[in-house]
């Protein structure tokens, strides 16, 4: 069985085996892993196992569960190596961190820092005049010198980066490029992540044998001094420097010489890269200060154009996921318009979105019923359009020739509510219509009205007659019924049509439709529809379609 390794940001690390059950992570002393952390939930977050791996899913957490600095929607399926932050707390997934990394909060120290450089002023081109003068000091010339090896780096490191590499493996060549152009003990990545941000040590490099396995200790003040005064820090000769009397992290680790400089991508600070010498006699200069800024600013940009290139990946793939669920969800809706010699009937979806929560369908019955319905999920998108889906399957199997159509809508609403979380419902219409007697049986558990106008003008709601479908159980509904005369037309829609807004915020409104179907009463089915349809486009001219919208049309010809 695999394990978690768990890192607390300020107590012991500890191990625990993973068994074939689930797993809780959470501050309550009733999880399978307390932890003491103030920024966790008190049951924040799962990891249990499903089809032969191990998989980690947010428990509706308050500061949300990260899984490799991005925050998780759903349940992720956990490889060797994986990182979950779970408030402060870092636990790997069947991978122990060789080297541990701690931030230490200690005081921070009031006095100046042995150097401390705004990061826009090594960044900025320098101004060489010397080189226009006829004669040159020798310290212009080592100056120059100095500037022509950073510039021969920063080339070389550039073209080193100029492949695109993932994530993980660009940190670790950064680190590793400059560890050979920057003599240091020991040096860390760290990226800003997690909810509240922190600094998660990304890539640590030891190239001092000595120092292998042991504990390093990371003064938290360096990094906020270094982070919020923008400005890249160096230390030497700490233990003997009165300005760090007070970070017991330098003091009992003997540094000789330490830089901490952010990675600035030119917009906003991504992380921070730590670098010291403990054992190495000569300490860090401002040039090399200078060199390190450099280079964590290129590196910054890099990383920042890796994110946005697996963004675009992620990005991609999801769009292609999302255009195949949108193409089955099509799928489910009607294909053809029912046959009948008395009526005419016709439907049609348009999502918000790529998939959606509006439904219609025709089912048949027998020969001489068919059952029409409409539906809207409370919500948008892809959890919409699950529960649509869901509840598409429900009803298909409870429609039949011997059906009961109040006992069939309370089974419908007792399992969209065992089926949904709280705030989940739906407002559902169906109907059966006798297309021999042309009479309409119906049930509107919480559905806009449908609207029935007759060749007079004359219109008629057929009002909700229960609670919406999953917002409590155990509920009856009453079946209603009406006969249609010749000429009488029937329109059920979903509230998209009807709040729909124009550029000035109005909303399309009933009534609008009301008096579409008194000016339209001797039109037939679908040239009704393709009347709304261009009117609500017209209305809307100009503005962004905020809800799914959803039409069917029933009109008795003969």
């Amino acid at each position: 069985m695999p394990n978690l390794y768990i890192y607390p940001k300020k107590d012991e690390s500890f191990t625990f085996p993973l068994k074939q059950n689930k797993i809780s992570i959470g501050r309550s002393a009733d999880n399978d892993i307390a932890i003491l952390d103030p920024y966790s939930s008190g049951h924040h977050s799962l990891i249990y196992p499903k089809d032969n791996h191990y998989v980690v899913r947010d428990n509706n957490s308050k500061n949300g569960t990260f899984l490799n600095g991005k925050k998780i929607r759903s349940e992720i399926i956990l490889n060797k190596g994986d990182e979950v932050l779970v408030g402060s707390t870092r636990i790997v997934f069947d991978q122990e961190i060789s080297t541990r990394v701690e931030v230490t909060d200690t005081p921070s120290s009031s006095a100046a820092i042995n150097s401390m450089i705004q990061i826009e002023d090594i960044l900025k081109k320098q101004d060489i005049s010397t080189t226009i003068k006829a004669k040159v000091r020798p310290m212009d010339m080592e100056m120059m010198k100095i500037e022509h090896q950073i510039s021969s780096v920063i080339s070389e490191v550039s073209k080193a980066l100029v492949l695109h590499q993932p994530l993980n493996e660009l940190l670790e060549h950064i680190l590793d490029l400059i560890g050979q152009h920057l003599g240091m003990d020991r040096g860390i990545l760290m990226l800003k992540e997690g909810n509240p941000p922190q600094f998660i040590p990304k890539v640590v490099r030891i190239n001092n044998p000595r120092l292998e396995n042991q504990k390093i200790q990371v003064s938290q003040s360096i990094i906020n001094q270094a982070v919020n005064q923008h400005s890249s820090i160096l230390t030497s000769d700490a233990q003997d420097d009165t300005r760090f009397k007070a970070e017991a992290s330098i003091i009992n680790l003997n540094i000789h010489s330490a830089m901490c400089v952010p990675l600035w991508n030119n917009k906003e600070i991504i992380g921070v890269i730590y670098a010291d010498r403990i054992f190495k006699l000569e300490q860090f200069t401002e040039e090399d200060l200078r060199l390190l800024t450099l280079l964590s600013n290129l590196a910054a940009i890099k990383i920042e154009n890796a994110k946005l290139v697996e963004q675009g990946i992620e990005k991609e793939k999801m769009e292609k996921e999302l255009s195949l669920a949108s193409q089955i969800q099509r799928d489910f809706l009607p294909k053809e318009k029912p046959e009948s010699e008395k009526f005419e009937i016709t439907g049609a979806n348009v999502p918000c979105y790529q998939v959606g929560g509006d439904y219609f369908d025709f089912i048949d019955i027998d020969p001489e019923r068919i059952g029409i319905t409409i539906a809207d999920v409370s919500g948008k998108g892809v959890s919409a359009s699950l529960l649509m889906a869901s509840l598409r399957a429900a009803l298909q199997s409870e429609v039949h020739s011997e059906y009961d159509i109040e006992k069939m809508v309370k089974k419908l609403n007792d399992f969209v509510h065992r089926s949904s979380s709280t705030n989940k419902f739906i407002t559902f219409f169906f109907s059966e219509l006798n297309k021999k007697t042309c009479e309409l049986k119906y049930i509107n558990a919480g559905h806009n009205p449908p609207l029935i106008i007759d060749p007079k003008g004359n219109v008629r709601r057929l009002e909700s007659s229960g609670f919406c479908l999953g917002m409590f159980p155990n509920i009856d509904y009453k079946m209603e019924q009406l006969n249609f005369g010749v000429g009488d037309t029937a329109l059920l829609f979903t509230d998209g049509i009807t709040e729909s807004r124009n550029k000035d915020n109005e909303e399309f409104e009933e009534q609008r439709l009301i008096q579409m179907l008194k000016k339209n009463t001797k039109i037939g089915a679908q040239d009704l529809m393709d009347k709304i349809n261009q009117e609500l486009e017209e209305f809307t001219m100009g503005t962004e379609q905020m809800d799914d919208q959803t039409i069917i049309v029933i009109k008795r010809v003969c």
